[in-house]
């Protein structure tokens, strides 16, 4: 936020259209899609458990099976932008139902300021914990503080912090799609496509469960 500034946050919505990073069209092919960047020092909320992303995303497949799982992986810096990423996140888990070990939805809430981020860890998180299902709390992530952030902001294209942020990972933590801002109907619709076409065995499963 210090790097880029509150009004030319503000001013980068009007112009994108509160879509920072278009959503590609179509999915990102194995041969050119990057992995999700490495960020360390964060939290998992269930047992305040330090972990390592991607690895924690990636940490059930065993086998290193692109096609085993995917991940949408929530990013979001502010309360607009978490509000924002629900017409993501609930189509795809509505898509999914049962079969969500393997496609699962992880929501990351980033605080920048080392200063400012210890003071507030201990009320933000109890806030979180107050807000979230139990049950999601294992994949309810927090991360406090700006070391490393300048890095992996840039490896994600996430610029401007006043809005939300969605990545859709394939097995091995590559990232094959990617959107920001609120989700349009068309978005959502190549969200789950995309998503069915990384993991064809999955809904194989779910049609034969129905």
């Amino acid at each position: 936020e210090h790097n880029y500034g509150y009004f030319w946050m503000v001013s980068d919505l009007a112009k994108t259209k509160n879509k920072p990073i278009v959503s590609n069209k179509t999915i990102i092919p194995e041969t050119e899609a990057e992995s999700f960047p490495t960020l360390i020092n964060c939290q998992e909320m269930k047992n305040d458990e330090d972990i390592v992303l991607p690895d924690y995303f990636l940490r059930d497949n065993r086998a290193n099976d692109p096609s085993a799982q995917c991940t949408l992986v929530a990013i979001s810096y502010k309360d607009h932008g978490q509000k924002l990423l629900k017409s993501w996140t609930e189509p795809f888990e509505q898509f999914y139902g049962s079969s969500q070990n393997r496609a699962k939805v992880m929501s990351l809430f980033i605080t920048e300021g080392d200063f400012t981020a210890f003071l507030l860890a201990s009320m933000q998180k109890r806030t979180i914990r107050s807000k979230t299902d139990p049950k999601l709390l294992s994949r309810t992530l927090v991360r406090f503080g700006s070391s490393g952030l300048l890095e992996f902001n840039d490896a994600l294209r996430m610029h401007n912090m006043l809005t939300g942020y969605v990545y859709l990972l394939d097995g091995l933590g590559r990232v094959r799609f990617a959107g920001s801002g609120e989700a349009s109907e068309k978005e959502v619709q190549n969200l789950i496509k995309f998503a069915k076409t990384i993991t064809p065995k999955l809904c194989e499963e779910k049609i034969s469960d129905n």
